[in-house]
């Protein structure tokens, strides 16, 4: 059996399913072979314009590492482990394209750490976040705590962290996290009107939002506001731009064209 299956929901917008529901869907060095390589065929896919990640079974998106793994002191296997992890999770951050994650039941631990990895989050009432390291003797190791720390602010991440508290779907609207949270039985209309509004996004002015966003958030705010102009100017000056503006004047959807 496959641990990851891609699909095409609709066209433009590119499933890749974490599909281990008996282990709920942990990470494993096999899985995250194979989700790498699916990310890496989404984002040279031209006719991909979205990608959105979602767990199989129901009860959860990804629920952590397989801890199996880490028994037994294999400390070069361990290190090895997450040092390819950060890498693939740092990949995923700085895909051109927006990724949407879906969440039903937990995502904890690598789980989380790849949901604040995506751009556009959206959670079913089931939903249960954290990163429950701390309980293993450990910490987050993909990227954890510094993205939640961005994400939501000190004492928000040290309150998850340090009493190891998994964050409600509620919890993470209140906080900003999630974009919506949906009933589970909604979830799958959800993701489709999210997906279809990203795909109204001219592909090149989505890629340097989403650079924009990632860069601006640790420069100093007359630097990030420069930059954002400087990416203005030259979204002006490409062939889309300059559609998006003639499509609105004379009241038609633009044909983006990456140029």
């Amino acid at each position: 059996m496959a641990l990851i299956e891609p699909s095409d929901l609709i066209p433009g917008v590119r499933q890749i399913l974490f599909n281990r529901p008996d282990k709920l869907n942990a990470l494993s060095t096999p899985l995250m072979r194979e989700f790498e390589s699916a990310l890496e065929e989404a984002a040279a896919d031209p006719d991909v314009r979205v990608i959105v990640l979602r767990g199989a079974g129901g009860k959860a998106f990804v629920a952590g590492a397989d801890i199996a793994e880490y028994q037994g002191h294999k400390r070069a296997e361990f290190i090895a482990y997450q040092l390819n992890s950060r890498r693939v999770f740092d990949w995923l951050e700085r895909i051109a394209k927006p990724v949407i994650c879906a969440i039903d039941g937990f995502a904890l631990g690598g789980g989380f750490e790849i949901a604040l990895c995506c751009d556009i989050l959206l959670l079913s009432e089931t939903a249960q976040l954290g990163l429950p390291e701390g309980r293993l003797g450990l910490c987050p190791g993909g990227g954890g705590t510094q993205r939640l720390l961005r994400a939501v602010g000190k004492y928000a991440a040290s309150d998850l962290l340090l009493a190891g508290w998994r964050m409600s779907a509620e919890r993470a609207l209140a906080l900003g996290i999630a974009a919506e949270v949906a009933p589970a039985e909604g979830m799958d209309e959800a993701i489709l009107r999210r997906a279809r509004a990203c795909l109204k996004i001219a592909p090149l002015a989505a890629a340097e939002m989403k650079r924009l966003l990632r860069e601006g958030a640790d420069a100093g705010i007359e630097t990030a506001k420069s930059l954002e102009q400087e990416t203005l100017f030259r979204l002006y000056s490409t062939a889309d731009g300059q559609e998006g503006i003639d499509a609105f004047l004379e009241k038609r959807d633009p044909q983006f064209r990456m140029e």
